[in-house]
């Protein structure tokens, strides 16, 4: 097994509990973690996969939600008290 399979195995069940649990700040990493390889590639996935250069707006418009929402929910979990304002 490689290294990514092994470590997407791990992901899931993480995610899993995190989202049982309402552990919100591993959610986040995971968007921000998400915006790497799409910024890189120039590829995003949504529904179907979103080309930057065939797309822009769209493209970037996802990115930017996926950093929204991962901002959002590391915030969350750093300020409860505020948690209803950022969730």
């Amino acid at each position: 097994m490689t290294k990514s399979r092994l470590t997407n195995y791990v992901a899931l069940p993480v995610l899993l509990v995190a989202a049982y649990l309402g552990i919100y700040w591993i959610w986040g990493l995971m968007f921000l973690w998400w915006l790497v390889p799409s910024v890189m590639s120039g590829q995003a996935l949504l529904i179907f996969p979103i080309q930057a250069d065939e797309d822009p707006i769209l493209f970037w418009a996802v990115v930017v939600l996926w950093a929204v929402f991962g901002i959002m929910m590391i915030a969350a979990s750093l300020f409860p008290a505020y948690a209803m304002w950022l969730v």
